[in-house]
């Protein structure tokens, strides 16, 4: 936002020299609108208006020519370079001993051979734009003498504030919501644009109406109608504020409505009133219509479009820009003035959609406050009454469909002082605020504050305690070093339990590896939920990456895939992360996977197998302090083979998955190596882990072995006959050391030897009481049809 001092001068008492604007930029930046540069204008000194009398060729240059100009108190003959020099133009003249505004003094030279005493002047030489064709030709139009000093006509000697403004305060993108800031801060005086209006006793309601379609899109639209407009240039001094402030000169109504829009923040349109057809309709646009906008592009429009129609069709694409048919021309003699509020998210959507970026549009984007809405259009007819004597109808049509109302904030001084960590009282507290327009009041023993509709922004009690430190001045509040106990903070329990399983799986050999958070595109529908499961980002950065992984194995699989491709002939690799779904949320996860070689020296050319990823869990569970896992050959996933794949269980509870995968999800590896996977729901676990054992004394009684050589059925698992065995009360540990398939033991058999270690707490066990111990055993396994060998 650019601020040039001498017009924000005309709402709020500053002083302009250059420690002044330095001091009013800092406070400003301390008070959260940042000034990003400050640029002086530079003065004029020694210019006049000059009427070209007559120009004739440079006797000695086919290039320049000499025009005879009167300057009101003299008439002089100046050397000009400019092919644009015509006689009866007027034209600004700076004469010897004056000086241009970027600091060049002039003095009278002579130019091949003849002397120029002074010079006439481009809009750049002026400092008014970048870059000019020629010197400057007042517009005929303009009521302008030889000999008036530029000085009254234009307004140098300035300085232009850039400003950041902040996202939440769209309040200040005018020059007059500065001022209300720059008052707030200062303590000064505050003075208003004039409103002031002749009417006539016609209402516009008599020639237009208005039809809101849809009032979430537009929250109020209003029309004024001024007749009898005469259509030309803006004064010099409105042109020269306007250039300032980084907008072009068009013509007064047009200059006008943008010099409001700067002033108040409020965007304005102007419509040739002649060229409008009936009554007026705010509505969303037909898919395929369209529209020729001001810029002479043809665009076509979407439902996304917001639209300003008529009974003839469209008008303008609502915010964002009008179109020919009703632009104003140098015919236009009533002019018909939208000031409107409508949706920030509709005009984001719809200048997106017709890739049209404005002044306006940015305005209407950061959100508009309605009740500003009529005084824009009163002050865009005051001054177009002002210049053109135009005459204004009576009144406006005002849709205003869903009026806010004010919002009350209880705010406590005992909070504002503890948050901003000075004494605050009540009676400063309600001070500051009243400078920010905020209106107080005492209800029921409490202060209650109400925002003016410009600050949309504060809705909170913290929001108000920011506007007092920011006006009662951050740099006032004193630096104190931090008070009371400092906490070390420490890991989540979940965490902690993460550290411990990554340890125990380095310990074993394995790797870890950390994907994202998204699934695999490669392997997700190899391994993944149904796609009614999988948790959907409702704005993917990426196509492939449009879905949260439901499975670490997709991304560790992919990890594999890149190995082997890259010549690693194995490993054994493991990740811990979450997981999401909508049927389960999210979860944390462990899941690992062994392929190819181990990789283990001295192990030769020996490939991961089942045992050896089984071996890690049972250490891991075990480590954890948690009883053996259970694995069992039913309700297999289909991506794990039939015949080496299990359910984990622990305490009756499925947990995982365990296995080699499916043929035709290795063979999609490079090489098809030997490959081991799992994956475990890590919420079970830790929840039975325990951090520490407990302690176990050393045994004072001596252990009696037994060695069990059972014929057993071949569809029982091992663990069920090791766990039958286990229910005997003297059984310390049971180590199976043989496994036998073959013809001495027949078909649908097979032969387990174990070795039994018995034991009893308080005595040494006697030869009777063992062989009691193993009949009893028998006895049990007989019940399975598992008997002893022969």
């Amino acid at each position: 936002m650019r601020v040039p001092c001498r017009w924000l001068a005309e709402y709020v008492t500053i002083e302009l020299d250059n420690n002044s604007v330095e001091r009013l930029a800092n406070r400003l930046t301390l008070a959260g609108l940042e000034v990003e540069r400050i640029t002086y204008t530079g003065d004029l000194r020694g210019g006049v208006v000059g009427r070209v009398i007559s120009v004739r060729p440079h006797p000695d240059s086919n290039r320049l020519s000499l025009a005879r100009v009167d300057i009101g108190t003299d008439e002089v003959e100046l050397v000009c370079g400019a092919d644009n020099v015509v006689s009866g133009k007027f034209v600004p003249v700076v004469s010897p001993g004056g000086q241009l505004p970027g600091g060049m003094r002039i003095e009278e030279r002579r130019i091949r051979g003849i002397s120029s005493p002074g010079m006439i002047c481009s809009k750049q030489e002026l400092g008014l734009e970048e870059q000019s064709a020629g010197i400057w030709n007042f517009d005929p139009h303009l009521d302008l003498a030889p000999g008036t000093g530029l000085k009254s006509l234009l307004e140098f000697d300035d300085w232009i504030i850039d400003i950041s403004v902040p996202s939440n305060r769209p309040d200040c993108l005018g020059i007059y919501g500065i001022a209300r800031e720059v008052a707030a801060i200062t303590d000064g005086g505050l003075s208003a644009p004039s409103l002031e209006l002749n009417e006539s006793a016609t209402p516009v309601g008599r020639s237009f109406s208005v039809e809101i379609a849809d009032p979430a899109d537009t929250l109020r639209y209003c029309l004024s109608l001024m007749e009898g407009v005469h259509i030309g240039p803006s004064p010099l001094g409105i042109q020269h504020r306007l250039l300032k402030a980084g907008m072009r000169p068009i013509s007064n109504v047009v200059d006008v409505t943008n010099y409001v829009m700067l002033e108040l923040g409020q965007p304005l349109h102007p419509f040739d009133a002649d060229l409008i057809k009936g009554k007026i309709t705010v509505r969303r646009a037909h898919p395929g219509e369209r529209f020729r906008t001001l810029d002479e592009v043809d665009h076509e429009l979407t439902d996304e479009n917001l639209m300003i129609t008529d009974e003839s069709g469209n008008l303008a694409v609502a915010g964002v820009m009008g179109g020919e048919r009703s632009e104003i021309n140098e015919g236009t003699t009533r002019v018909l003035l939208e000031s409107a509020a409508f949706d920030p998210v509709t005009i984001r959507l719809s200048a997106r959609s017709v890739g049209i970026s404005s002044e306006a549009a940015g305005r209407f984007e950061r959100g508009v406050d309605p009740e500003g809405v009529p005084v824009a259009a009163a002050r865009t007819a005051h001054l177009l009454q002002e210049l053109t004597g135009c005459t204004v109808r009576k009144g406006s049509v005002d849709a205003y469909p869903r009026r806010r109302a004010k919002m009350e904030i209880p705010i406590r001084p005992a909070r504002v002082s503890a948050l901003l960590g000075v004494p605050i009282e009540q009676s400063q507290l309600e001070k500051i605020l009243n400078r920010l327009e905020i209106e107080t009041t005492q209800r029921d023993g409490r202060l209650l504050a109400i925002p003016p509709s410009f600050r949309a922004d504060l809705s909170r009690e913290v929001d108000l305690i920011e506007e007092v430190g920011r006006v009662y001045g951050y740099d006032r509040i004193p630096s104190v070093a931090p008070r009371g106990t400092l906490h070390v903070g420490k890991k989540a329990p979940m965490e902690s339990f993460k550290d411990r399983v990554r340890t125990i799986l380095i310990g074993s050999g394995m790797n870890e590896v950390v994907t994202d958070g998204f699934g695999s595109p490669g392997w997700r529908g190899v391994l993944s939920l149904p796609d009614s499961d999988l948790v959907k980002p409702c704005n993917p950065m990426t196509v492939g990456r449009n879905t949260l992984r439901d499975s670490l194995l997709p991304g560790i699989l992919a990890t594999v895939e890149l190995n082997l491709n890259r010549g690693v002939e194995g490993g054994m690799l493991f990740e811990v992360g979450r997981v999401f779904s909508k049927s389960g949320g999210e979860q944390e996860s462990l899941a690992g996977i062994g392929f190819g070689r181990t990789g283990v020296p001295l192990a030769g050319k020996q490939e991961i197998g089942l045992l050896e990823i089984k071996g890690i869990l049972t250490s891991l569970f075990s480590e954890l302090k948690l009883e053996p896992p259970r694995f069992t050959a039913r309700d297999l996933p289909p991506f794990l083979h039939p015949g080496k794949g299990a359910i984990i269980s622990l305490a009756g509870e499925a947990i995982g998955i365990f296995g080699g995968p499916d043929p035709t999800v290795a063979e999609r590896l490079p090489g098809v190596p030997e490959l081991v996977l799992f994956e475990i729901d890590l919420g079970p676990i830790a929840r039975r882990s325990t951090e520490t054992g407990s302690f176990v004394p050393l045994p004072k009684f001596p252990v009696s072995k037994r060695d069990l050589s059972l014929l057993v059925p071949a569809d029982i698992p091992e663990e069920t006959v090791r766990e039958t065995i286990s229910k005997e009360k003297y059984v310390d540990k049971v180590l199976l050391y043989d496994l036998y398939h073959g013809e001495q033991v027949g078909e649908g058999n097979k032969s387990l030897t174990y070795e039994l270690v018995l034991r009893a707490d308080g005595h040494t066990l006697t030869d009777e009481e063992v062989e009691k111990s193993i009949g009893r055993i028998e006895r049990r396994l007989a019940r399975l049809s598992i008997h002893l060998r022969g």
